[in-house]
């Protein structure tokens, strides 16, 4: 006799022998058979071995699921547990993992009349289980779940004709499990209303007599990251945004660039639409960096804030925080009378140091926007004309030249006596400046701040009194004013002698003899 039935033959007999001493004794019990469905038992082939139960537990629990004992079923599935308590309890099989169960737990009463008036309970075992995942695209190192794929993708279990057997959604890991299924060949669709979602492989699965495990077949390339960017809460057309990312490499963008504003490479780049609205798509599961750029005909617009980090994560990502266009760049120049740029110059605005001017007289004013402002350029020894009032627009290409209208003649008047002070003249001036005059100071300083033109300076002599023996050289100096002048020099001569036609003087350099004529 084989040893399975030598097993079997002790086995009822022990059976037989603790139901006669239950009876016997007034303890009654909970019994009956774990089977396999009849489905399960069609779909097996003669080649499978016979079923043995004997791994199949099944468990006598309170209503509150506390284990008050448990028993392994025979190989042919029979089972038996004394109940020495009267009142009701819950009987549960378990079996092994992924194999279902009809039903799976069953409510008893024990009482005078035996458990459940001593009837058979049985469980039918009806299923095993087809599990797989659906597969994100992962970037990087950065990616926080590089096994995982994306959630409620629909997956579907079709028979071999074409029936729909079972539907269900993937997990937040990108995983499915069919359950209740019986051996036989089937297929698989998967489908998600916003996600791609790839086949790389055949979706035919075969059942055996256990549960499955599908490869991963079903793949999706990537997520779109979504946002949008506003000016005091209207959306902003033509809003370059850029993509980066630290340990992404590439990424399958429609609309890739070679460079960017800071010459840093991007992943990609996109351009927001009417709406506000931009779109990053296909986008694997990683950590990037979000930079905007705005610059419409003539100007660089501000955009706060100037950097947003996002997190992809096997979903579909839409940016909390809004691109704020908060104003505009502009910028300008301050030229001399040569059209010549002016370096160095303090850009004032309405009241505040907002620029400087560059080596070419170029300056740029941030984070402006459509209003009217007082522009003032300020350098020491230059005039400059001021935009009053002015309207600035984002569509200009850029603000007025600042013009200098005024510079200074400086210059210094030598005389023999420390601390004289001499006069000095201003004339031959275009017709709307009028004649000066000004007194040097005691180190014999002078200056005059005139608007272009050309002019005359002479040197004279501080009072009347000291006129008939006081004079310069050079006696006048002729110059145009374009820009500053700050190193014109008048040097004292004192008349001493006139000899036979020459004329002796003295001045700081020493003695002079000039010819009378």
């Amino acid at each position: 006799m084989a040893m399975s039935s030598v097993h079997a033959l002790i086995w009822l007999l022990v059976v037989a022998a603790h139901s006669f001493w239950l009876a016997s004794a007034d303890i009654h019990g909970c019994g009956g058979f774990v089977e396999a469905s009849p489905s399960l038992i069609k779909s097996r082939k003669p080649t499978d071995a016979k079923l043995d139960y004997s791994h199949i537990t099944v468990e006598l629990r309170t209503v509150d699921g506390l284990v008050k004992d448990k028993t392994q079923c025979a190989p042919n599935g029979y089972y038996f547990i004394p109940v020495y308590d009267k009142g009701s309890f819950v009987l549960g099989v378990n079996g092994p993992e992924g194999w279902s169960w009809s039903p799976d737990k069953v409510p008893v009463v024990v009482d005078n009349a035996g458990c459940n008036g001593n009837e058979d309970i049985n469980f039918q075992f009806t299923g095993f289980t087809i599990s797989g995942r659906v597969v994100g695209a992962v970037g990087g190192e950065s990616c926080a779940l590089k096994n995982g794929g994306p959630s409620n993708v629909n997956v579907e279990l079709l028979s071999s004709s074409g029936d729909l057997v079972s539907s269900v959604s993937t997990s937040a890991e990108g995983s499915y499990l069919f359950k209740n299924i019986v051996p036989g060949t089937y297929t698989l669709h998967a489908s998600h209303p916003d996600l791609k979602v790839e086949v790389r492989g055949s979706t035919e699965v075969q059942l055996g007599f256990g549960n499955g495990v599908v490869d991963d077949i079903f793949f999706v390339p990537g997520y779109n990251i979504h946002g949008s960017v506003v000016a005091q809460g209207n959306p902003i057309l033509g809003v370059h945004i850029y993509l980066y990312s630290d340990d992404v490499m590439e990424v399958n963008c429609h609309e890739k660039t070679d460079s960017s504003p800071g010459g840093e490479k991007a992943l990609c780049h996109t351009i927001s639409n009417a709406d506000g609205m931009f779109t990053f798509k296909s986008i694997p599961c990683g950590t990037y960096t979000l930079k905007p750029y705005y610059k419409g005909e003539n100007t660089v617009f501000d955009v706060s804030p100037p950097v947003l980090s996002v997190s992809v994560k096997h979903q579909h990502v839409t940016v909390p925080q809004k691109f704020q266009v908060t104003g505009f760049s502009v910028g300008g120049r301050v030229v001399d009378g040569n059209e010549m740029g002016v370096e160095s110059v303090k850009i004032i605005v309405d009241g505040q140091e907002r620029s400087i001017t560059d080596k070419q007289g170029y300056y740029k004013l941030d984070q402006v926007t459509s209003n009217r402002y007082t522009v003032e350029a300020v350098k020491e020894h230059y005039k400059f004309d001021m935009l009053k009032d002015f309207l600035v627009l984002p569509n200009m290409a850029s603000v007025p030249d600042i013009k200098a209208i005024a510079y200074d003649v400086c210059g210094t008047v030598r005389t023999i006596t420390a601390g004289q002070k001499a006069k000095v003249a201003l004339t031959h001036g275009p017709e709307n400046v009028k004649p000066q005059r000004k007194l040097t100071d005691e180190s014999g300083k002078f200056c005059f701040e005139v608007p272009l033109g050309e002019y005359r300076l002479s040197a004279l002599s501080a009072t009347s009194e000291s006129a008939p023996g006081l004079l310069f050289l050079p006696t006048y100096i002729d110059f145009a004013v374009k820009s500053p002048l700050l190193n014109i020099e008048f040097s004292q001569m004192l008349k001493v002698a006139s000899i036979d036609n020459l004329f002796v003087h003295s001045d700081v350099m020493g003695l002079v003899v000039y010819p009378t004529s």
